[in-house]
């Protein structure tokens, strides 16, 4: 009977050592199923979840006290031709903290929640304010010595962003006092206070956001277009990867095609040609994303992409919209400011609202 006894409790002991941490740390491997990312993220073997661009966002549930974080790797970036930081906006229970970390090149970081929290169920989120170029960052582990939760439940709407410096938030901090030559600079961006990122929380929708600055369909400032990458973006230099979504957006929000406007001359294309490399993207769009709706913010070209939208894709009728929201410049090099991105948020809301009732139908 005593070694009967000794064999049950033994197993009882083995069954509580594996529901329940001891040790204070969940890694990647360990915390299993038991978070929840948003945007195009993927866990790279020895380096952790990547969050790479605007809005990434890792969250998870737990039943703990005191202290709560989350370890945070940069990348080392050698060849990066201007400051590599990496900012993050931090939610605890669903509060915005007021707190601003940042993660620089080639540094392992610890990203606090709290130290003293009361014992209880509790989220935590971070959502990656800084676009695709500012850096690297994978989240490496969870550090509390509480219990890991079920992963944070899906939203009903899913909405996919594609876009330029409009939706990463290009310069909408303007009066934060730095001294730098570009307005470009992460310190004066931040993705969460960016249309895309606000109008999607207003609809208490999952996101994801495929921007970069400067980006075009057909031209803007750099070597590759939206177009030619967005099968693989964030992972630009990684053409041998293709994104497959593991949920198929229900809306998608195309907003592109001012850096086409602005290089148009230089490089020598028409607004012909950006309409139809618009249409390819839309069309890639909804390839990759079947039964979405796609709604297009096409700025100055409104009127060329209304009339091909509804004589060549059939509009409205096959879920094809093209709408106009308002952008005022008061951030850094012309772009919208907090202010400016709120406005633009509620306009796309109002638009939103009845595309994603039909939906729901």
């Amino acid at each position: 009977m005593k070694r009967l006894l000794i064999v049950l409790l033994t197993i009882c002991m083995l069954l509580c050592a594996c529901g329940e941490k001891h040790d204070g740390v969940y890694t990647v491997e360990e915390m299993g199923t038991n978070y929840k990312t948003q945007g195009r993220t993927i866990v790279y073997e020895g380096k952790g979840i990547a969050l790479l661009s605007t809005a990434d966002s890792f969250e998870f549930n737990a039943d703990c006290e005191g202290k709560v974080s989350v370890t945070l790797v940069g990348e080392d970036m050698e060849d990066a031709p201007r400051d590599v930081i990496v900012f993050f906006t931090v939610y605890v229970d669903g509060e915005r903290l007021e707190v601003r970390p940042e993660i620089n090149n080639g540094v392992e970081y610890e990203l606090v929640f709290a130290e003293n929290l009361e014992k209880g169920e509790h989220h935590f989120r971070i959502v990656r304010q800084s676009e695709w170029e500012n850096g690297r960052v994978y989240v490496k582990q969870i550090n509390t010595t509480g219990k890991l939760l079920d992963a944070p439940t899906d939203r009903e709407i899913f909405i996919e962003f594609i876009g330029d410096s409009i939706a990463t938030g290009f310069g909408n901090m303007p009066d934060i006092e730095f001294e730098y030559e570009w307005g470009g600079h992460p310190i004066w961006e931040d993705g969460t206070q960016a249309f895309a990122y606000m109008a999607a929380e207003k609809l208490n929708a999952d996101y994801s956001i495929v921007a970069i600055e400067g980006i075009g369909s057909v031209g803007g400032y750099w070597g590759f277009t939206m177009n030619e990458i967005y099968e693989y973006y964030p992972r630009v230099n990684e053409k041998d990867y293709s994104y497959t979504p593991e949920r198929t957006a229900d809306i998608v929000v195309v907003e592109l095609f001012s850096n086409d406007h602005a290089t148009m001359r230089e490089k020598g294309y028409t607004p012909s040609d950006i309409v139809s490399n618009g249409k390819e993207l839309i069309e890639m769009a909804r390839a990759k994303h079947p039964e979405s709706k796609v709604v297009v913010l096409p700025g100055a070209f409104y009127k060329k992409f209304e009339t091909m939208i509804n004589e060549e894709l059939g509009g409205v009728e096959n879920g094809y919209y093209c709408v106009d929201v308002p952008l005022n410049t008061a951030g850094k090099s012309g772009h919208p400011d907090v202010a400016g991105h709120t406005e633009a948020a509620d306009a796309l809301v109002e638009v939103l609202k009845p595309i994603i009732e039909e939906i729901k139908k």
